[in-house]
Order: structure tokens, then C-alpha cells, then sequence
């Protein structure tokens, strides 16, 4: 196990998060569930993580978060759905649609900005097509209008002017 450089007031944080470093997968997974227990006093020591250039810390501190319901994660999880490595895109992806119907407008008006990243379409695709299987988008939500657009980036300026459309419909 690596020794990281911030050392946390509470030992057991301390050791729960350079666990997530182990080689043992089955660790890695005791040591996520012991941290999402300990809710949001965990957050700011995840983040800390999410930048470290061991690629197991960054994985596991998003897969520990995602399960922490806090409207505060939204942004990091948003900014993911741009991130070089698909896993950690496909967990932001998880961690927008495991905080329900508070992600859904701080991701609408992230994709009318970068409409045009196929990255944040298909991780938005991803989250709008859980939401609604699920029955968590609005009953306004124009589901069907937007789904198509998600498909490609040569769509662009359309998707802008359908979100806002959207936008200025469900606010």
C-alpha cells in the first residue's frame, strides 16, 4: 500500500483511503464501503484524490463518491464526463444519475456549452436514458426531443437550441 502525501485528522480515514491503492481488489471494495459509511465527511478527502496519478486512486475515490448522495458532487461529476479514460466516464455518468433529479438541469446547461464533445453527449445520453427508464426525468422532460440529437456532434447548434429551449420549459 502507498503511503499518500495528506494525512487526515482521523486514522481510520487515513488507512481506509491508502487502501484504495492495494493491489487487492477485494480491499479496494471493503475500503469504498467503509468510506461511503462515513457520508459526506469523506468527500473533501476523495477529491483530493481525483487528480493523483496513480489511475487506481482516481478510479476508486469517483466509485466512492458516486455512492454519496451530496448536490455538491454534481460539478465533479459533470467535469468528469470529459475524462480521457472511458471507466472514470462512465462512473461520473453513474454518479450524475445516482443523484437523481438535481443533476438534471446543472447537466443540461453544461452539454449547451460543450455540445459539441462526443464524450459528454454519450456520457448525457447515458444519464437522460437511465433517468427516464427509471422515471426520474420531469413529466415536461421532452425525453424524445433530445435523445436523437445526443447521437452525433455534427448536431451541435441544434442540441444548444433545443437545451435551452428545454431549459427555459422545466425551470
Amino acid at each position: 500500500m502507498e503511503k499518500l502525501k495528506n494525512e487526515y485528522k482521523d486514522p481510520n480515514i487515513q488507512q481506509l483511503v491508502e487502501t484504495l491503492g492495494s493491489k487487492n481488489g477485494l480491499e479496494r471494495k471493503r475500503a469504498r464501503k467503509a468510506l461511503v459509511e462515513y457520508g459526506k465527511v469523506i468527500i473533501d478527502p476523495l477529491l483530493e484524490l481525483l487528480d493523483h496519478p496513480k489511475y487506481v486512486f482516481r478510479w476508486e475515490a469517483l466509485m466512492t463518491l458516486k455512492e454519496i448522495r451530496d448536490q455538491t458532487l454534481i460539478p465533479v461529476f459533470i467535469s468528469k464526463l470529459d475524462d480521457d479514460e472511458s471507466e472514470i466516464r462512465w462512473i461520473a455518468a453513474e454518479g450524475l444519475i445516482n443523484q437523481g433529479k438535481y443533476a438534471i438541469i446543472p447537466l443540461l446547461k453544461f452539454l449547451e456549452k460543450n455540445s459539441d464533445s462526443v464524450f459528454i453527449l454519450e456520457g448525457s445520453h447515458h444519464v437522460f436514458s437511465d433517468l427516464h427508464k427509471h422515471k426520474k426525468l420531469p413529466g415536461n422532460f421532452p425525453y424524445d426531443k433530445i435523445m436523437p440529437l445526443l447521437k452525433s456532434t455534427s448536431r451541435a447548434e441544434r442540441i444548444k437550441i433545443a437545451i435551452y429551449q428545454i431549459l427555459h420549459e422545466i425551470e
